[in-house]
């Protein structure tokens, strides 16, 4: 048995509001809505424009701990965005007619700064790649060229476990992990051979700063698309049921994946889940239950995704299997990293998580210092934009205050500050780095 590994959050203190912050509040346009509980498919509902408490100026603290200089201790910034998609629309905005090829770096250019500054970056890479016809919703199909593009601006890991894995079929699924291996990336959650399933028993290790992890990945289904026959190994299942109605986990294979993470006695695990109902911002009771079960089996943290809006984070406290109590992190969802679903401010609205871990090498404790989130907006041109942008919300909100942007108009303005509403609503404002002070 691994020895069991105590998780401890420092809080985040705000930082003092200003006069100036005051004003603009008390100068606001009109109220700020609460969000919905639950937003269907159907729901065509938007928010309307509202002002929030955005302050004028940079902030004078920065969210990250300082690094230690203490030779005992190693840290790491491990982060994670939500999903990553490419309908239609952007698949052409992707195009350059002049080289007939696809690039997707100018929709990614103004966020690379927050996705560069972390020692391994996570993101849920939901479309197939491969050959043929390139679509969009509902059988995605995107150019391989994303992936190659996600590698620039940072990330290090997709999973690739989740309901779009089989759009286009198992051979579309092999096709997809060689393009992204191909970009420099690693991949985990779906597998072109029983072999590299069973390699590593469906877990990626992985070792940063000297901090170790074990990683899995698994999707509640595949869009009532059936695994072929003998081709079983392809996707890690979260449920038995994974045609519905998702009720059944999977208990048996996901307990023999994590007892074997357990014996590599990694500093954590990590799973990687996509589950949940979509368009709703709270968890629903069956990711509770399957939290719990993860937790139980040995989970440390875990990042989900699938609901395309962003629903809870935080600690947890929990009881091992051995009745030992545990600290753990839960994020049911980041939201649409990338995508042109945009039904609401909620659709558009995003985060990237960031944790920071520490690991005494004396003691070999490894625990989370403190998390923090970067709010994101989604630009689209259905919602005023020239073109696909995916924005730091903060900086985008201070480029328009301070008349520096030339993409962000007074109604662009109006939704940024929705949608930070709706990110301080669902996850607090004391987590957004912006706003957040960090003691040692």
């Amino acid at each position: 048995m691994i020895e069991k590994r105590g998780i401890i959050v420092k809080k985040n203190i705000l930082l003092a509001v200003s006069v100036i912050l005051i004003t603009v509040i008390l100068s606001s346009c009109g109220p700020v809505t609460a969000p919905p509980t639950q937003l269907m498919p159907s729901d065509t509902i938007q928010a309307s424009p509202s002002e929030t408490d955005i302050p004028s100026s940079e902030p004078t603290d920065s969210s990250e701990p300082t690094p230690s200089t203490d030779p005992k201790i190693t840290t790491m910034k491990l982060s994670a965005i939500g999903d990553v998609m490419s309908h239609y629309t952007q698949i052409l905005d992707a195009y350059n007619t002049e080289t007939n090829e696809y690039d997707y770096s100018n929709s990614l250019s103004r966020i690379k700064n927050y996705t560069k500054t972390n020692d391994l970056l996570i993101a849920n890479l939901e479309t197939s790649m491969a050959e043929g016809e390139y679509t969009g919703y509902p059988v995605f199909n995107t150019p391989p060229a994303l992936a190659k593009n996600l590698k620039d601006i940072g990330v290090d890991i997709v999973s690739t476990a989740n309901n779009h894995c089989l759009d286009k079929g198992y051979k579309g699924l092999v096709s997809t992990i060689e393009h992204v291996k191909a970009a420099g990336l690693e991949q985990l959650g779906t597998y072109a051979t029983q072999e590299d399933r069973d390699l590593a028993n469906g877990i990626l290790v992985k070792e940063v700063n000297g901090i170790s992890m074990a990683i899995v990945n698994y999707s509640y289904g595949t869009n009532v698309i059936r695994i072929p026959a003998g081709k079983e190994f392809s996707v890690n299942l979260l449920y038995e049921d994974y045609l519905g109605p998702y009720t059944i986990l999977n208990k048996e294979q996901i307990s023999s994946d994590l007892e074997y993470a357990r014996s590599l006695n990694t500093d954590l695990i990590i799973a990687l889940i996509h589950w949940g109902t979509e368009y709703v911002t709270s968890e629903n009771e069956e990711q509770r239950k399957a939290a719990q079960f993860l937790f139980e089996n040995g989970v440390d943290i875990l990042i989900g995704n699938h609901a395309h809006v962003l629903q809870p984070m935080g600690i947890q406290t929990i009881h091992t299997l051995d009745g030992e109590e545990k600290e753990v992190f839960v994020c049911y969802a980041l939201g649409n990293f990338m995508s042109n679903i945009t039904r609401t401010h909620y659709t558009l609205t995003s985060v990237i998580l960031n944790l920071y871990i520490e690991k005494n090498l004396e003691t070999n404790k490894t625990t989370i210092e403190g998390y923090d989130y970067v709010p994101i907006y989604m630009l689209t041109p259905e919602w005023g934009g020239s073109r696909f942008y995916v924005l730091p919300t903060h900086d985008a909100l201070n480029e328009y205050e301070f008349g520096s942007s030339s993409i962000i108009n007074e109604k662009i303005f109006q939704d940024l500050q929705a949608s930070l509403k709706i990110c301080h609503d669902i996850l607090g404002r004391d987590y957004d780095y912006y706003y957040i002070k960090r003691t040692e």
